[in-house]
């Protein structure tokens, strides 16, 4: 990711136009990969590309999505809409964390592990990614900001390696 992208995002932010419309056109561009595309393509000229922004996005998406194109960065927009999810849940202290699990956890284990982070991060909420990883053997790995807390087997049986390596 670069700055410039990083830059776009924020400013995508300082808009402050709604969550909704912003993953609105971010569903477009996933969807229709071909439009991105098109405008991205320099020998459209770009009448004809903000013809179509015209078109397709609401007002609010207009402006943003013109400027991108022209200057030449439509080829990074759905890094652009990354960055911008992720800068957007920080400036709102919504911590995203990522759970990785053997046994898919209930909806009571899932809200534990919420409270943990809140209480452990100070955050006002948690998005929280579940993935399934068979190879964790048994328990769960939890990836939080910087930090892992590896509760899997196959993290106590690598823990365990390395304790008889070192003696």
């Amino acid at each position: 990711m670069t700055q410039t992208v990083i830059n776009y995002a924020k400013v995508l932010y300082e808009l402050q136009i709604p969550d909704e419309i912003v993953m609105e056109a971010e569903t477009y561009f996933q969807n229709v990969p071909e439009l991105g595309d098109a405008l991205a393509n320099p020998v459209i000229p770009l009448n004809e590309k903000y013809a179509v922004i015209e078109d397709l996005f609401t007002d609010q998406m207009k402006n943003f999505l013109k400027t991108v194109c022209k200057n030449g960065r439509m080829r990074q927009i759905r890094e652009i809409f990354d960055v911008y999810q992720t800068y957007s849940k920080s400036q709102r202290n919504i911590l995203q964390a990522t759970l990785v699990y053997v046994t898919e956890p209930t909806e009571e284990q899932k809200e534990k592990f919420k409270v943990f982070l809140k209480e452990r991060y100070g955050c006002r909420g948690v998005e929280l990614k579940l993935l399934e990883d068979r190879e964790l053997i048994g328990g769960f790995v939890l990836r939080a900001g910087e930090r892992e807390f590896d509760w899997s087997i196959r993290g106590r049986i690598k823990q365990l390696e390395q304790k008889l390596i070192r003696r």
